[in-house]
């Protein structure tokens, strides 16, 4: 009787064994077959997105060769807005803001949305990356084309050593691809009664004088 119970248990640990081995094994090849078996695939696309420190140096010395890093197209005509002077948060709420209503902003051009931010570049200085923001916002301003938008407080001049005023409203009169840059007013932008596509304010047209700067 104390035979029989023992090889009834024995049995019994041998199939929960067996049982145990075969989940174990399905489990091991289920998660083998969830992971990516090339990673390299993932080093590619961040490789065709985002610069190295050797091209970043590149396109600094030739800004034309952005358009290897941005969508095609882009801005399209009579959708390009520019800000200047502006904190982080209120840049975001402009660019949200822009989307929102169908324009388009240096942030919104390129094919990794991560591709202005600093912290893609950990190899890249500060210096530097101050030189490639003024490269990418001379591309950009290259780009635009029709009616442009200056997104800025009425009640305030953009700066004279802000990237707009310096780079991007130079190569907008140079370029003359531009007709005129509508002058839509950043504090009223959330206002329900504010039409920005009635905006009257014009702060350049093709025959002006650039507008001084503060």
């Amino acid at each position: 009787m104390k035979f029989t119970a023992f090889r009834e248990g024995s049995s019994f640990l041998f199939f929960f064994s067996f049982l145990s081995s075969i989940l174990l094994l399905s489990w091991q090849a289920s998660t083998a077959l969830a992971l990516p078996t090339d990673t390299s695939s993932l080093v590619d696309v961040r490789a065709l997105t985002i610069p190295n420190e050797e091209q970043v140096d590149e396109l600094i010395q030739d800004p034309s060769k952005f358009s290897s890093w941005a969508k095609l197209g882009e801005p399209k005509v009579d959708t390009a807005i520019f800000f200047t002077g502006q904190s982080n948060k209120n840049i975001n709420n402009i660019v949200i803001w822009a989307n929102g209503v169908g324009l388009t902003s240096v942030r919104n051009i390129w094919n990794s949305d991560n591709f202005v931010h600093k912290g893609q570049y950990p190899k890249v200085s500060d210096a530097k990356f101050k030189d490639f923001q003024r490269a990418f916002s001379t591309y950009y301003a290259d780009q635009t084309k029709g009616t442009a938008y200056l997104v800025f407080p009425h009640s305030q001049t953009p700066k004279a050593d802000g990237i707009f005023w310096s780079i991007e409203l130079e190569r907008i009169i140079d370029n003359a691809k531009v007709g005129k840059i509508i002058w839509i007013d950043q504090s009223r932008i959330g206002d329900s009664n504010y039409d920005w596509k009635t905006e009257q304010k014009v702060y350049w047209q093709q025959g002006q004088e650039k507008p001084a700067g503060a």
